[in-house]
């Protein structure tokens, strides 16, 4: 399904159950991008606010605390306060990251 899943407010209890903050971490500047997936990716946002839009929808605004699953494809950012978060895609292995 190509569509942005937003989870608001995630809870501890969801962030146990998906191991989000053992997920390699990422900044996001302030700024306009357009991203392209291979795969689905999960973005747990520790901090920051970004509008993303998948091409022809609206945008969905994700901030602090929530938890967003993109679909493999094109994604706009529109990165308001710079974000920080946690992201598994399913195109990388769990051990891409470990350094």
């Amino acid at each position: 399904m190509n569509v942005l899943i937003l989870e608001a407010a995630v809870t501890p209890a969801r962030l146990t159950e998906l191991g989000a903050l053992a997920w390699p971490q990422w900044k996001d500047p302030v700024g306009v991008t357009s991203q392209h997936y291979d795969a689905e990716e999960k973005s747990y946002f520790l901090a920051g606010e970004a509008l993303l839009g998948l091409p022809g929808s609206e945008p969905v605004r994700v901030a602090k605390g929530d938890l967003i699953t993109i679909p493999a494809g094109e994604c706009r950012w529109e990165v308001l306060s710079l974000v920080r978060r946690h992201y598994r895609s399913d195109a990388l292995s769990p051990a891409c990251c470990i350094v």
